[in-house]
């Protein structure tokens, strides 16, 4: 293609300017500065050429002119199997360099955001094992060595002596993006699980392109392997789409962010594509549309993601929690008493101060389900266990022990004091009303008190002390506190 205009300088002196061509992937720019019929400057620039061969450091192509007072005419031959949309600047070495930085400032900000997104998720990635983490930035990386390949800043700061690189760069990182974008969109939206069979086209689309790429390269055929590099871009953003809208209708919460950051990916690149292609006005704001859109796909996949990691985080202390936890009464179950009072027991032993254990049952609990019915005993049990919550300390550990018993550690507490709780206790169970059909029901409950003592080698020890003297308060006719010493026994 060739580019000609006239410029007109009225001055009676020479004026120096820079000829920008605002397109960093063209092969091969010839430029002629002509006055007066006469050819006064000549340049090539282009891809084809090593970096260091610009006339001047960009990453476009920028060729200094000085124009002679009167008229010049300057023409400009390109040629590129890539798509051809030349913007043209022609400005003075001020305002030039003042472009120039200020599309380097803009450009750091993308950059900075991006590489610390994708090191935050590689450091998730590392710490938390998960898959999606490094697949997300990866994503973020192809998507940076993308924009580098055809924003020219590859060129210019990666590769500038690696001229058939160039050459393949933009079609082989388009297509290594891509693939990328979808196989985190595989990982994220668990489609192995909610949709086998778009994964596995998902996976063949991807062999397949990537196929197609190798043997336009293996040709030597730029043209083609840019039609399949393009082709795939379009199918990327509409898989990744159609996937977004699947997984919402599927009910996957992380999925509406996916769907919206697929969404704004895919508008930002359509225009970047048009603008690329001619079909509507080529700025700034279009041609990086798909930065635009970009960042917002980066910042929309990142809440997915903590969304994602806020819930298997509520998933895994929900399951903790329930195995911690009586399912029928809410109390701690065994396996906590023991989690929560091993540190409690450790301070006593080593310290020598007094803890205590209480054990309690209910009287007659068997009768009770054989008369009122198990559904009943159960209800019994949960009335009886948020009587012991409301009165049991801050600072004591309750459980559930096993079937109508219930357990209390008391740190801090002596026989005396633990007694005199035992009772309290006893005396709120046997006055607890519960409501059964037409009738109320009246239990009581028994009680064994045993205080730390010098034959208690380990909890367990305490606790079968406490369980002895449970036994005792059942033989002398139930509804009774018995303590370990006989002094503190007490009848209803």
């Amino acid at each position: 293609m060739w580019v000609h205009f006239a410029v007109n300088n009225p001055r009676a002196t020479p004026v120096p300017k820079r000829l920008s061509i605002e397109t960093a992937w063209l092969d091969q720019v010839d430029t002629y500065l002509q006055h007066h019929g006469q050819t006064v400057a000549t340049a090539r620039v282009g891809d084809l050429q090593p970096y260091s061969q610009r006339p001047l450091a960009s990453r476009y192509f920028v060729v200094p002119q000085v124009f002679a007072p009167g008229v010049s005419e300057v023409f400009i031959r390109i040629e590129t199997p890539d798509p051809m949309v030349v913007p043209i600047y022609l400005l003075s070495p001020e305002a030039s360099q003042v472009r120039q930085t200020q599309q380097e400032l803009s450009y750091g900000i993308v950059y900075g955001f991006l590489l610390a997104l994708m090191a935050y998720n590689a450091i998730l990635y590392f710490s938390l094992r998960s898959s999606r983490y490094l697949r997300y930035s990866l994503y973020l990386a192809m998507f940076l060595a993308m924009n580098a390949a055809y924003t020219g800043h590859g060129f210019a700061w990666l590769w500038p002596d690696s001229v058939n690189w160039q050459q393949w760069s933009n079609p082989l990182l388009m297509l290594s993006f891509g693939i990328s974008g979808l196989l985190f969109a595989i990982r994220f939206l668990e489609l192995r699980v909610y949709f086998p069979r778009a994964r596995l086209a998902v996976l063949v689309f991807c062999a397949a392109s990537g196929g197609l790429l190798g043997m336009a390269i293996l040709l030597g055929s730029q043209t083609a392997a840019l039609l399949v590099a393009f082709s795939f871009a379009l199918l990327f953003s509409v898989l990744m789409l159609a996937l977004g809208i699947l997984s919402v209708r599927a009910g996957q919460k992380p999925a509406r962010y996916f769907l919206l950051a697929a969404l704004a990916a895919m508008v930002g690149a359509v225009l970047t594509a048009l603008s690329t292609w001619g079909f509507i006005p080529h700025n700034s704001w279009t041609f990086r549309a798909v930065e635009i859109g970009m960042l917002i796909d980066a910042t929309l996949l990142a809440l997915a993601l903590a969304c994602q990691m806020r819930a298997g985080q509520e998933q895994r202390l929900r399951a903790e929690r329930l195995a911690q936890q009586d399912p029928l009464t809410g109390l701690n179950n065994r396996r906590a008493f023991y989690d929560k009072t091993s540190s409690l027991w450790a301070h006593a032993v080593r310290h020598g101060h007094p803890a205590s254990v209480m054990l309690l049952d209910i009287d007659a609990f068997k009768q009770v389900n054989d008369v009122h019915g198990h559904a009943f005993g159960d209800e019994v049990l949960k009335v009886v266990a948020e009587a012991l919550r409301q009165i049991v300390r801050q600072d004591d550990v309750l459980a559930r022990w096993g079937g109508e018993e219930f357990i209390v550690f008391l740190p801090e507490t002596g026989t005396r004091e633990a007694t005199v709780l035992a009772e309290r206790l006893r005396v709120a169970i046997s006055g607890l009303r519960i409501p059964h059909k037409t009738d109320v029901i009246t239990v009581t409950a028994s009680f064994g008190v045993a205080q730390k003592a010098g034959q208690h080698a380990t909890l367990d020890a305490l606790i079968a002390s406490s369980d002895t003297c449970l036994y005792q308060s059942k033989q002398q006719g139930r509804n009774r506190v018995t303590a370990s010493l006989a002094e503190y026994a007490s009848a209803a």
